[in-house]
C-alpha cells in the first residue's frame, strides 16, 4: 500500500467516525481517480472512496439524520482535513458533499 493509500485509508476512517456520517461514497470520478481504482481492483484491494486530485481531497458522505447535515458535514470536513495534514498532507481545499441525508 503506497503512501497514498494509507492517506486515504486513514481519512476514509476518521470521517466514518464523525457522528452522524453513516456511509462515504465515491467521490466524482476523474481521470486519476479511475486509475486508482482500476489498480486496487488489480491488486484485489478495495478502491478509495475519497479523492486526493493534487492539493484538492473530495469527500462525499451519507448522513444517519442524528445531527444536522450541515452540521454533520463540517465536522466530516474537519476530521478529513486533520487526518490529511497528520500525514504530511499539504491541502488548498476540503470539498465535503452530502450525497444522502437520513
Amino acid at each position: 500500500m503506497s503512501t497514498t493509500d494509507d492517506t486515504l485509508a486513514a481519512v476514509e476512517q476518521a470521517v466514518l467516525a464523525v457522528p452522524g456520517v453513516a456511509e462515504l461514497y465515491r467521490a466524482r470520478p476523474t481521470v486519476g481517480s479511475a486509475v486508482a481504482a482500476v489498480r486496487s481492483l488489480a491488486s484485489g484491494s478495495a478502491p478509495t472512496r475519497v479523492a486526493l486530485e493534487g492539493d484538492v481531497l473530495r469527500v462525499v458522505i451519507g448522513t444517519d439524520g442524528s445531527r444536522p447535515a450541515p452540521e454533520t458535514a463540517h465536522a466530516a470536513h474537519l476530521a478529513a482535513y486533520e487526518a490529511a495534514t497528520a500525514r504530511g498532507v499539504e491541502l488548498s481545499r476540503v470539498d465535503v458533499r452530502v450525497a444522502r441525508i437520513g
